[in-house]
């Protein structure tokens, strides 16, 4: 098997708010473009496209926008490329070489500047019970009713938990799917005060938010403010959710703990963290902030990271909302075409936009601040990375001996080598150390390693055969 290839000037990863506006600033300067996303349709997971025509999200104002965005690119000259998961990428003399499985085939893409726009996953912390089918994440959920691929987990109550303001536009979603909502367990209670002070700042959010409480009001759903789920019970899939209020420090005070029978479905979600696996195994230096989901590329006002020929855009920058992602995508994208000797514009004003858009996203972090630590005691067989089979146990006898750094309780105890590479259990063995007294700056992130994802080996043969050609020709 040999691989395809595609050259251009101006690759991008990516095809949610920040990718398209990235290309289309790109190619509109004058530029080639290749924008690559792993779905089926451009849009990511703000401006996701539902698959059937008759679903209640094909006219929403986010999908609208998707398509526009997309069109627009297109309109200006990029190719976008779905159903193109990047697993590999490295530097070559003249730029970078994207190791790509286009729907089962081999597809190398040679790109002379490169735009990481990967968006951003679910940040999964473990309880008791978390593996039982029908517990999900929020965002997992929202894209089953988004997208109409499928159907809830379960029959039986449906329980949205944890802590943030996408919990407000996973119910949305609920409602608009016509879908049951039963209960909302949010852990965070912030003061009336301080909300009306957020919106008398930021007004034009207002009417945003407004629309999403009043959805969730319409929802009907049980609203738990200040408590966290504590446990998921059943045996073979999931059948109840115990619940508990949080003391003032912000402990569940299990004495007042109750229990929500008939449950065929827990959407939980802490919050989300970048996707840096392809910046990190390009050598890009990152940077820890929890209010913007930890670990994020790192990079200068017009989105170019530490790496010659390397931007970033979107929340691979940091958790930010669709606006901002949007604004640092064309201010990557015109500064990368820049960089190669194309006339890009002039992005002053996208820069100020985007400076106001962050400070609305920094505020909203803090009235919700994602927990860092475990959000309840594990008991010592509970399972922290399913690909390994690696217990909460394994992992607190790992760092008692004093591994103390997330690669080293990856090597001790192999979580975060199986083939989602961390993802899922990289945040629980990061607050599992901070637990232990291991801030997260200094427990650093979990190291990217070929191939970013599950790909079958002829692929990767064929595409690292053309990385270097590239990497050895005269």
């Amino acid at each position: 098997m040999s691989a395809a290839r595609l050259s251009c000037d101006v690759a991008v990863v990516g095809a949610g708010p920040a990718g398209l506006a990235a290309a289309r600033a790109a190619a509109e300067a004058g530029a080639r473009v290749v924008c690559l996303d792993a779905f089926a349709t451009p849009g990511g997971q703000y401006a996701m496209q539902p698959t059937q025509s008759e679903s209640p999200f094909a006219a929403t104002a986010p999908v609208a926008l998707g398509r526009a965005a997309a069109r627009a690119a297109g309109e200006a000259g990029a190719q976008i490329l779905c159903g193109a998961e990047v697993f590999w990428g490295a530097r070559v003399p003249g730029g970078f070489c994207l190791s790509v499985n286009h729907e089962g085939r081999a597809l190398a893409v040679e790109a002379k500047a490169l735009v990481v726009a990967a968006g951003a996953m679910e940040r999964p912390l473990p309880f008791p019970g978390w593996t039982l089918p029908g517990v999900i994440g929020a965002g997992a959920a929202q894209r089953l009713l988004k997208t109409g691929t499928g159907a809830l987990p379960g029959p039986g109550k449906a329980v949205l938990a944890g802590s943030g303001p996408f919990l407000l536009a996973v119910a949305q979603s609920f409602a608009k799917a016509g879908q049951r909502l039963d209960h909302v367990v949010e852990m965070q209670r912030p003061s009336p005060a301080a909300i009306a002070t957020l919106f008398a700042r930021h007004p034009g959010k207002l009417a945003e938010a407004a629309r999403l409480g009043l959805d969730l009001r319409r929802s009907g759903a049980a609203r738990h403010m200040g408590h966290m789920v504590t446990r998921a019970l059943g045996s073979d899939r999931l059948e109840a959710v115990e619940i508990a209020p949080l003391s003032a420090s912000g402990q569940p005070e299990m004495g007042r703990a109750r229990v929500i029978e008939g449950v065929g479905t827990l959407a939980i979600g802490y919050g989300f963290q970048p996707v840096i696996d392809l910046t990190t195994a390009l050598g890009a230096a990152h940077d820890f902030d929890a209010a913007l989901g930890g670990w994020h590329c790192r990079a200068d006002a017009d989105g170019r990271a530490t790496v010659p020929g390397l931007w970033a855009a979107g929340e691979t920058l940091g958790i930010g909302g669709a606006v901002p992602a949007q604004l640092s995508g064309h201010i990557a994208g015109a500064g990368a075409a820049r960089a190669l000797g194309f006339s890009a514009p002039d992005v002053t004003g996208a820069t100020q936009a985007l400076r106001k858009a962050r400070a609305f996203a920094a505020a909203l972090a803090r009235l919700y601040p994602p927990p860092q630590d475990l959000p309840v005691s594990l008991p010592e067989d509970e399972l922290i990375c399913r690909c390994e089979d690696v217990t909460a146990g394994d992992i607190a006898h790992a760092i008692a001996e004093g591994a103390h750094e997330s690669f080293a309780v990856k090597t001790w105890t192999r979580a975060g080598m199986g083939p989602c590479q961390g993802r899922i259990c990289g945040a629980a063995i990061a607050a599992a150390l901070a637990q232990a007294g291991v801030p997260a700056d200094r427990a650093s992130y979990n190291r990217a390693h070929l191939p970013l994802r599950p790909v079958p080996l002829p692929l990767v043969r064929a595409t690292l055969q053309a990385q270097t050609e590239m990497e050895t020709r005269p």
